[in-house]
């Protein structure tokens, strides 16, 4: 029987080393290899840290503080070690479990003496003094210790696969913290280039309200002379109050975005503020080059969320077909002690052991086992269908944020030659004014002329700097690999 016992164990354990069950699920999608739109240059951008290529200290120490105390990122980072310890869980689930017991435990009991005076007296004769009393008292005490171990050898591979899924569920929380960094890094940078925008804006306004103020005070003395009509006064003081209920917003406006910078790097919104800097968008670096459709693939952390999403289904549609194989299992338990009274009975001891090793087979489940592979087998092909989805998507979304770039480009190029241009019309017509060639007026509508299209090309400027922000999003840059042992583990 123990010979049998043992055969059996060792077959487990030989078995055990099988390969779990394999559910596989290819995509669909046929990834080119080059885009339409991005440059082919033999080395790729590097975009896991793109603030750097815009050379703005300020822009880079307020990432690196939201990378750092930001309260998302924190929950973020506190859901990615939790899915970590879950996944170290269901991997211990695969090894045995054991566990010792002991005790000690005492007793006392007084019981009366049923033998008869002439019987004791008879029995104190030949020394058995103690069974001359009318109360018999009995005490003495007890040890025992154990030692019991269970193992389910994993011979066709379901508790393997539920540890797969759990690392692969571990890893699709990693990707989203990847991802979280990838959005507040873009977050902090949009809010930043709308604050400086709308600072940039408020100074041309300002600008434009003098020179408005200047041309309504000439056309008030040129009304008086009998020059010109009241529409063309009227004209004037409409504009000039327009201008000062736009400008009565823009700084509300930026001071939104201002606390919002404090809130995203995890600071107290009053009393913070952002120090001045360069003129930032008047500085937007070149569109990355050398990316691939499969090195966007590879980096962007959607993607790579529902591709480890779609090996845990796997893993867990291979789980659901294990349950239709057989079961094994080993026990063993050990136990010895010994019991003390005090009196001349001796001490009683003993040792015991027990093992056992069984096999379970599932005959009629009413149909639960085969439901629970199709639900699986289904999730795992919705979760394949929304990768593909994704793949098309992404691979559509760099096209088109490169091309809006470059367009958006070249739209705030032909603005900066008409500004360009409108300076020197002011100049000229400041000329002309000085040698009684023009009056006033014209010299002060140039001016404004000027200051509009600085104005227009300052949001211009903004739009393409917050594309700029979508492209790297599109590529997936912006986060780190977190280095730490665990992670290397995973």
């Amino acid at each position: 029987m123990q010979k049998s016992l043992l055969v059996i164990a060792m077959g487990s354990i030989l078995l055990a080393a099988c390969s779990p069950l394999q559910v596989k699920l290819d995509s669909k999608v046929a990834v080119p290899t080059q885009f339409e739109h991005v440059a082919a240059t033999p080395d790729a951008t590097d975009v896991s840290q793109w603030w750097l290529t815009w050379h703005d200290s300020v822009l880079t120490q307020l990432i690196q503080q939201g990378l750092q105390n930001n309260h998302d990122l924190t929950a973020a980072r506190a859901n990615l070690q939790a899915a970590r310890a879950n996944a170290a869980l269901a991997l211990a689930d695969l090894g045995p479990t054991a566990g010792v017991s002991a005790g000690v435990d005492g007793h006392h009991a007084q019981v009366n003496n049923p033998l008869s005076p002439q019987t004791r007296k008879m029995l104190s004769g030949v020394g058995a003094s103690g069974l001359n009393r009318d109360d018999l008292n009995i005490t003495g005490h007890s040890e025992h210790a154990g030692f019991a171990a269970s193992w389910e050898p994993d011979i066709f591979g379901g508790k393997r696969s539920d540890a797969d899924a759990a690392r692969y569920a571990s890893m699709a929380v990693t990707q989203q913290w990847y991802a979280v960094q990838m959005l507040l890094a873009s977050d902090i940078a949009d809010n930043y280039f709308k604050m400086r925008s709308l600072q940039k804006r408020i100074q041309i306004g300002q600008n434009t309200l003098a020179s408005l103020t200047e041309l309504r005070r000439y056309i008030d003395g040129r009304f008086k002379a009998g020059q010109v009509t009241d529409y063309d006064v009227r004209d004037v003081e409409i504009k000039r109050e327009s201008l000062k209920a736009q400008l009565a917003t823009l700084q509300a406006q930026a001071d939104v975005y201002q606390r919002n910078l404090a809130v995203l790097t995890g600071q107290s919104p009053q009393q913070f503020h952002v120090p001045a800097s360069v003129d930032i968008l008047n500085h937007i670096p070149a569109l990355p080059s050398g990316e691939t459709p499969l090195s966007v693939l590879n980096r962007r952390p959607d993607v790579r969320q529902q591709y480890a999403l779609i090996q845990a289904s796997s893993a867990q549609l291979a789980s659901a077909k294990a349950d239709l194989l057989p079961r094994f299992n080993i026990q063993f338990i050990g136990q010895t002690g010994q019991v003390r009274l005090d009196s001349s009975t001796p001490e009683l001891k003993g040792f015991g052991g027990l093992i056992s090793a069984g096999v379970s087979l599932p005959i009629f489940t009413s149909g639960r086992i085969q439901r629970n592979i199709e639900v699986h087998d289904a999730q795992a092909q919705a979760a394949l269908a929304h990768y593909d989805q994704l793949v098309l998507k992404s691979l559509a979304e760099v096209d088109s944020a490169y091309q809006l770039q470059s367009s958006l480009t070249q739209q705030n190029r032909y603005l900066a030659q008409a500004s360009q241009q409108a300076s020197v019309q002011v100049s000229k017509s400041s000329q002309l004014f000085k040698f009684g060639n023009i009056t006033l007026d014209k010299v002060l509508l140039a001016r404004i002329n000027a200051q509009d299209i600085q104005d227009r090309l300052v949001q211009a400027r903004l739009a393409e700097a917050e594309n700029m922000l979508n492209v790297y999003k599109t590529l997936g840059g912006g986060w780190q690999v977190e280095q730490t042992s665990a992670h290397k583990n995973q």
